[in-house]
Parts: C-alpha cells; sequence; structure tokens
C-alpha cells in the first residue's frame, strides 16, 4: 500500500517537471522569432519596445501593398525636410538703381510714398542740385539759372515685397542702371547657432559649478568664466538679430536725376537759338569783365593815388622848368629879331 502510494508521487512530480520544460521551450522560441521582425516581444507577446512590425494580413502574411506605403510615407518625410531646409535658407537681397525722370519732385514723391505702402524704412537720404549760376552760366547744356536736382537714398524692404517694390519703382522714370544680387548667409548664420548652443550649454554648466564651489578662489574663477560666456553669448545673439534684420528686410540703393527733354537740346541749332545763344555769352563776358574790374579796384586805386601824389610833388619843379623854357624862348626870338635888323641896316 506505502508503495503504491510512493509511486503515485514520483509519477506526479515527473509529469510536473516535463510541463515546465515544454512552457520555457516555447518562451525560448518566441523570444527567437521577435529579432527578425525588428520588434521585441514579451512572454505574452506583445511589443515591448514599440519598434515597427512588418505589415500582416488578416491571414497572417506580411502584404506588399502596407510595406509600399510605409516606404511612401518615409519619402514624403524626406521631402518635406528638403522644402524645410530650402525656406530656411538666409538670404539677403540687395539692389541699386539709377533712374533719369524730366519730372522730379513728382518721381520723388512717388518714389517715398511706394517706401510707406510696402512698410519699408528709410536708412538714409540725400538732395542737391548740381546747377547754380556761377557753374553753369557759359555752358550751352544749362540756360540761365537753370538747376538740375539728384535725389539719392538707401531703404529697406520688407523681403516678401521686394520684388513687387522694384517693379513699382522702375515706373517712376527711366531705369538707366539695375544692379541687384542675393548674399545667402545660411552657413554662417546655422554655425553661430550651433556655436550659441554650445556656450549656452557650457554656461549653464558653470552655475551649477558656481552653487557646488566651497572656496574664494574657485568662485572668483568659475565667475570670471561666467562673465567670459556671457560676453561670447551676447556678441553671437547681437550678430544673429542683425542677420535676422538683414534678411527680412532687403537693402534698396537708388539715384533718381533730373534730365532735360532731348529735343531742347536738338533745338539749340536752330538761327534763332543761335542769336540768343550768342548774346548770352557777350553778357556773360561783360559780366566776367566787371567781376574782374572789381577784384582790380583796389590795385587801381592805390596805383592813382601814387601818382597823384607824384604830380603834386614835382608840380613846383615843373613850373619852373616851364618858365626857363619860356625864357629861353623869349631870349633866343630876340637875339634873332636883332640879328635880323643888323642884317637890314647892312644892306
Amino acid at each position: 500500500m506505502k508503495k503504491s502510494v510512493v509511486s503515485i508521487l514520483l509519477c506526479c512530480i515527473l509529469g510536473i517537471c516535463c510541463f515546465t520544460g515544454c512552457t520555457g521551450t516555447g518562451t525560448e522560441n518566441l523570444s527567437q522569432v521577435a529579432p527578425e521582425s525588428g520588434a521585441k516581444f514579451d512572454v505574452d507577446g506583445n511589443n515591448t519596445e514599440g519598434l515597427a512590425e512588418p505589415a500582416v494580413d488578416e491571414s497572417g502574411e506580411v502584404t506588399e501593398e502596407k510595406q509600399a506605403a510605409g516606404s511612401g510615407t518615409n519619402q514624403t518625410q524626406n521631402k518635406e525636410n528638403t522644402t524645410n531646409k530650402i525656406n530656411n535658407e538666409k538670404l539677403i537681397y540687395k539692389c541699386t538703381l539709377s533712374v533719369d525722370t524730366l519730372d522730379y519732385q513728382n518721381s520723388v514723391k512717388t518714389f517715398r510714398e511706394l517706401v510707406k505702402k510696402y512698410n519699408g524704412f528709410l536708412e538714409q537720404e540725400n538732395e542737391s542740385n548740381d546747377a547754380n549760376y556761377e557753374s553753369y552760366y557759359y555752358y550751352d547744356e544749362v540756360k540761365k539759372g537753370k538747376k538740375h536736382y539728384n535725389y539719392s537714398a538707401t531703404v529697406r524692404i520688407p523681403s516678401k515685397d521686394y520684388n513687387n517694390f522694384l517693379d513699382e519703382t522702375g515706373g517712376i522714370g527711366e531705369v538707366r542702371n539695375k544692379n541687384a544680387n542675393v548674399t545667402n548667409i545660411s552657413q554662417q548664420y546655422y554655425n553661430l547657432q550651433a556655436e550659441l548652443e554650445v556656450l549656452e550649454a557650457k554656461y549653464d554648466r558653470y552655475l551649477e559649478m558656481l552653487k557646488k564651489a566651497k572656496t574664494t578662489n574657485d568662485i572668483i574663477t568659475i565667475e570670471g568664466t561666467i562673465t567670459a560666456l556671457e560676453t561670447q553669448i551676447n556678441q553671437i545673439k547681437t550678430q544673429l538679430n542683425n542677420y535676422d534684420n538683414d534678411v527680412a528686410y532687403s537693402f534698396v540703393t537708388i539715384s533718381i536725376k533730373e534730365v532735360e527733354k532731348i529735343e531742347d537740346v536738338e533745338q539749340k541749332g536752330t538761327v534763332s537759338n543761335a542769336f540768343s545763344d550768342s548774346w548770352e555769352k557777350f553778357a556773360g563776358v561783360c559780366h566776367s569783365l566787371f567781376i574782374i574790374l572789381l577784384y582790380l579796384l583796389p590795385y587801381i586805386l592805390v596805383l592813382l593815388a601814387i601818382l597823384v601824389i607824384v604830380l603834386l610833388a614835382t608840380r613846383p619843379a615843373r613850373k619852373r622848368a616851364k618858365a626857363a623854357r619860356k625864357a629861353r624862348l623869349e631870349g633866343a626870338t630876340a637875339s634873332q629879331a636883332q640879328q635880323t635888323q643888323s642884317d637890314d641896316a647892312v644892306k
């Protein structure tokens, strides 16, 4: 009886051991299958790392359509990254314009209105005229008193409106010269950004070290390093800010010059214009002589004064010389008369 009970217990123990061994083998097989699919599963078959699993249909087979859909999503993401990279290019636009106009005042007024229309602002502005009475009086190209005005300015225009602004500005006169260029500062910009991130991380680490510093020397050394880092960080932030402003607002430099009609110049060859021009030149010569006389007037007055003084000083001597000449003439006349009388007496 006792032997039969012991035999039954041994059989139960062997059965339990066999069942446990089979269960362990199944778990090992499951863990071996997981890496092939790129995912890791636990004993219950759950994905523990959230990695991508093969696309499987209801029958348990991998479908090519789902795999293609997955690759298409990756391609779309790559295209979006490329587009973002292009849009993030840091470009600075600059343009120089030279414009001739017959209606100077209206052209300048229109230009200023365009700057306001496109929310731009003036950096510098200058207005002058290159004609005055003295310098252009004698030239055929410019009539008496005619003034030719010049206007120059540098303005900043939002880059999104840069091309539209240039198109409208070209309509205020005749464009004689246009020079536009684009500078790509993306590499410098993003290099500065990367350097800024490194310095800021270093700055934070030194702040933590400062909190833990115990000796005075350590505190002074760390504070000196923090100050140097702050200076570098501020300089880089200022440069990045300048880059952002230059990218956001384009540079436009313009020169507006007042000109005359070609017909006015051609008409100068007619007889009436030649006659009027000759009189203008004659008046110009007279004017020049008068100016020269005014310049020489002090010297002339001094010479006249010297001449008067000399004449007054030599007047008595001249009177005596005149009287002596008169006496000699009278004596010569008297002796001649006596000689004539004696000759007559002899006869």
